[in-house]
């Protein structure tokens, strides 16, 4: 989702080094050869640029004049950092300007300090050129004030970089939340956003992606299984319409909705969405998953587990118009019974077996049968029949959801129907 890797940049430069000590005469020497080497700026630069316009991340990034004329002024600012000559306000701000600019050519911050660092060498090369043998032992002495000014300039431009890969990467951000957060509110057609929002990802407009979404009391969990994911992986996190929304590319044919790195990972997850124009219909499916979530959830919750709460939150007054439908035979009964007819079907419905609802329910197969039957009598539903199972356990959802928020008198959660949010 990102430019080749640059370092975090949150981790701040090394502290600056203090500059070169003006106070401290400079040698007559020294002095000498920075007005030799200034006067020779030239031959320097062409030399700093041999050197350089060859390195990995130079070559085919930073033109060559650009090249030339940060050297020139970058070896202006240490000759007389070097010779305790006067420094402009100009030339003072050209580490940072250097720093900036190298980062946003996307130079690699390894190789612009290899670079930074080259100024030393090219300066004292040029510097025991113009020395005599009998002098170097003088020109030693004064190694330490020419390393001081290129490790001060150094520090600079690496301070700076590390200053705008932050700016860069938050106005990165921006642009990327801007966008995704107008496709995931579009109907997906618009090509033109979509192939934008494909090359901000870097991702093929064609991919497979999975949808996850956490409401706010699940979203921490959600955060810490996409921070763990490699690299390499591409994963989006935006908040949208309150909820913590995860865009992620899956591997084609994947077998199912839900990615192995988000097993238990409390959080709603969607279809598979074939291809980005499809996302935001499946941020719409999720975000209905995501909305029946409870307490109760302990990782990935699919359309095919939640299917039943949010057909009941669709369907509004006619899921408790459909409860009372199917259920209303059963209203004569006394609580107890009612609850145990109930019970009864709900564990059959769950099970499709006498002997194993039987062994639920620590009683007799003839009690689950005579139960069965009874409940047939009275609401004209069999239970053993899959369409009208079906119509019976959806029935029966409806009014446990109604039961539930306390919308009736009536008896509370069947002890043999489970919560379909709870299972993927």
């Amino acid at each position: 989702m990102h430019n080749p890797p640059v370092p975090d940049p949150l981790v701040p430069a090394s502290p600056a080094p203090p500059e070169p000590d003006t106070g401290t005469p400079v040698p007559t020497e020294l002095r000498t050869l920075v007005h030799d080497c200034l006067d020779d700026l030239d031959s320097l630069v062409g030399r700093y640029v041999a050197e350089v316009s060859a390195f990995e991340g130079y070559e085919s990034t930073v033109a060559l004049d650009d090249l030339r004329d940060t050297a020139r002024v970058c070896f202006e600012l240490l000759l007389r950092l070097i010779g305790g000559l006067p420094v402009s306000e100009e030339l003072r701000g050209v580490p940072g300007r250097l720093g900036h600019r190298r980062a946003d050519q996307g130079v690699p911050l390894e190789q612009l300090l290899r670079a930074v660092r080259m100024d030393f060498r090219v300066l004292w090369t040029a510097m025991t050129e113009r020395t005599e043998p009998a002098d170097l032992p003088e020109l030693t002495r004064g190694a330490v004030r020419v390393w001081e000014a290129v490790e001060f300039h150094t520090v600079q431009v690496h301070a700076a970089y590390l200053d705008q890969v932050a700016v860069l990467a938050r106005e990165r951000e921006r642009e990327r939340a801007a966008l995704m957060g107008r496709l995931l509110s579009s109907d997906g057609r618009d090509q033109r956003l979509v192939t934008q929002v494909a090359t901000l990802l870097q991702v093929s407009a064609q991919s497979d992606f999975t949808v996850a979404i956490a409401p706010p009391e699940f979203q921490q969990g959600l955060r810490r299984a996409v921070s763990s994911l490699p690299p390499d992986q591409i994963a989006h996190l935006q908040q949208h319409n309150g909820m913590l929304v995860l865009v992620a590319r899956a591997p084609r044919a994947a077998r199912t909705p839900a990615p192995a790195w988000l097993d238990g990972v409390p959080c709603a997850v969607g279809p598979v969405a074939h291809g980005l124009a499809r996302v935001p219909d499946v941020v719409r499916m999720t975000e209905a998953i995501a909305a029946t979530l409870d307490g109760e959830v302990t990782g990935p919750v699919t359309l095919s587990g939640a299917w039943m709460p949010v057909a009941v939150a669709r369907l509004g007054a006619m899921a408790q118009a459909l409860a009372d439908s199917v259920l209303s035979g059963l209203d004569p009964l006394p609580p107890h019974e009612r609850e145990r007819l109930l019970t009864a079907v709900a564990a059959y419905c769950e099970t499709g077996s006498i002997a194993e609802t039987a062994r639920v329910l620590y009683c007799h197969r003839n009690t689950v049968l005579n139960r069965l039957n009874r409940f047939t009598e009275l609401t004209g539903y069999r239970a053993t029949s899959p369409a009208e199972a079906a119509t019976v356990l959806f029935a029966l959802y409806c009014a446990r959801s109604r039961d539930d928020r306390g919308l009736s008198g009536g008896p509370g959660r069947p002890q043999g129907l489970t919560s379909a949010a709870g299972r993927s």
